[in-house]
């Protein structure tokens, strides 16, 4: 091959750059096999010096989520916003989330220690990873993922700040349990604003029930030494209507339901079910947020 068919095949196999690629072939005398492991080694030297680095950016990739019944997420870090927007970036999220969800051998949630022997096209994660961070030149974490399944719901996904149509900075997942899920499907558009709820409202759980009994003491001394003043034959009144404000304000079926504040999520579904002649409930909540 000519230098040029050299150069572009290395760079086609390593996704490194051409300068990268020219060095690689000239240390190697053009021996490609040698240059793709020098190129490997410095890769992995490159990756290992910036894995102390902060990643504050990143994207929330999910993986047919057309299907609200079957789909995978991934939640991936990078230290820039810009890197965030990367095709290079964007299309790895892409591929480890597809392969999370083909992938019938890991656990169904986890992080990247649940993700050690997982390909990622023709690749181990490692190897794709260290190629990455190599080529973009930050650090890159894969932080959790999670597969949704289930016969008996179907799962309501929304993202907001979208980089392209599977990936964003913010995404919410409702499930919904249903005793027909084809007829459920046929309303997936007026159940969207239940998961929007959940990424512009941010609810703490789901019901009363699902609120951390630690949480519902610790509000309680809160609201008890704003009112320290007060009568005493007060204060239980006081308390109790304060703390149910809190608990409304903080879980998704108390919430007031942001396109029509007159009524809660609650009051939503269940107009839902009347309407449709079906029987809704959600009965799970995931926030994620980079």
């Amino acid at each position: 091959m000519s230098s040029m068919e050299l150069i572009k095949k290395l760079r086609d196999t390593t996704g490194s750059g051409i300068v990268d690629c020219k060095k690689a072939l000239a240390e190697n005398n053009d021996d490609l096999d040698a240059a793709i492991k020098w190129l490997r080694e410095k890769g992995i030297l490159k990756a290992q010096k910036k894995q102390d680095r902060e990643t504050n950016e990143g994207v929330i990739s999910l993986y047919n989520h057309e299907d609200s019944s079957s789909f995978a997420l991934c939640q991936i870090k990078c230290e820039t916003d810009f890197v965030a927007k990367n095709n290079d970036f964007l299309s790895f999220a892409s591929d480890i989330t597809k392969s999370i969800h083909e992938n019938n051998d890991i656990s169904q949630s986890g992080t990247a220690n649940d993700l050690s022997n997982l390909q990622v096209g023709e690749k181990d994660l490692n190897t794709a990873l260290t190629d990455l961070i190599s080529k973009i030149g930050e650090n890159i974490q894969i932080v959790s993922y999670k597969k949704y399944k289930s016969d008996n719901s179907i799962f309501i996904q929304y993202l907001h700040n979208k980089y392209n149509s599977s990936s964003s900075k913010i995404a919410s997942v409702v499930e919904i349990s249903t005793d027909n899920i084809d007829e459920t499907k046929k309303i997936i558009d007026s159940l969207k604003v239940v998961a929007m709820q959940v990424s512009a409202m941010k609810p703490m759980a789901l019901d009363e029930q699902s609120i951390d009994q630690k949480t519902l003491d610790d509000e309680k001394d809160i609201i008890l030494k704003q009112i320290e003043n007060t009568p005493d034959d007060k204060k239980d009144q006081i308390v109790k209507g304060k703390l149910n404000k809190f608990i409304k304000e903080n879980t998704l079926l108390g919430q007031s339901l942001i396109t029509d504040p007159k009524i809660t999520v609650s009051n939503y579904i269940s107009s839902l079910s009347k309407d449709n002649n079906l029987n809704l409930n959600i009965t799970s909540m995931d926030l994620y947020t980079i």
